[in-house]
């Protein structure tokens, strides 16, 4: 993208990632080809907020995590220490894999959930059991973020505890966005909603795929 992502989405370089959200979402209902606007545009608007998206997601990362710069030699060197190490066996037993089983229990009942609440949405006991669902979800979340951060994963595998934090980033917002559709019943926070909880569902497919690569034990 040559234009500049924040100037399409028409917010200042030091906004809050919450402030161009915001400013993404009223765009998108003036633009989105359903409205009658400009797919050309809508395209350029949706690219835009993913860079500014995905720029301070990682932002929050290294935050989070404290992480330090290494020189090339420096990687090298960690390589050959970490490459087998009890820190690695520690992060993957203690961290990612309480996470994942978590993951499972938000991502995996969503679709029935949606299913049921289709069935009528203005039905109180259907809305009922939906938002209870999303209570719970957002309760393995607290956990999940408290799992997280209790245990700084070893550089060699930061790639990897880095896609690890962006899927749970896409649950964390699709379950905000769920819970917003549950308060007004706007369509766009329901289907934002689901389509964010699939990407982390395709995140997390990958994560199990690329764990592999770290099973020492």
């Amino acid at each position: 993208m040559n234009k500049d992502p924040y100037q399409i989405l028409k917010v200042h370089p030091n906004a809050q990632l919450e402030d161009i959200k915001k400013a993404y979402r009223n765009l998108v209902k003036i633009h989105h080809p359903d409205k009658g606007g400009d797919s050309a545009i809508m395209l350029e608007i949706n690219s835009a907020w993913e860079i500014l998206k995905k720029k301070h997601k990682n932002l929050e990362f290294n935050k989070v995590n404290n992480l330090k710069v290494y020189n090339q030699n420096e990687y090298k060197k960690e390589t050959n220490n970490y490459s087998k190490s009890e820190d690695i066996k520690k992060w993957f037993q203690n961290i990612y894999l309480p996470i994942d089983k978590l993951l499972g229990q938000i991502i995996n009942p969503l679709a029935s959930q949606i299913r049921n609440l289709s069935a009528d949405p203005y039905d109180q006991l259907l809305m009922d059991s939906f938002c209870l669902y999303l209570e719970k979800s957002k309760n393995k979340m607290i956990k999940i973020k408290k799992i997280y951060t209790s245990f700084a994963s070893p550089s060699i595998i930061r790639e990897f505890s880095l896609d690890l934090y962006h899927c749970l980033s896409q649950v964390d917002d699709g379950i905000n966005e769920l819970e917003r559709y549950t308060m007004g019943y706007v369509d766009n926070y329901l289907h934002d909603g689901k389509s964010m909880i699939a990407i982390a569902k395709k995140k997390r497919k990958v994560l199990q795929s690329n764990k592999k690569e770290w099973l020492i034990f």
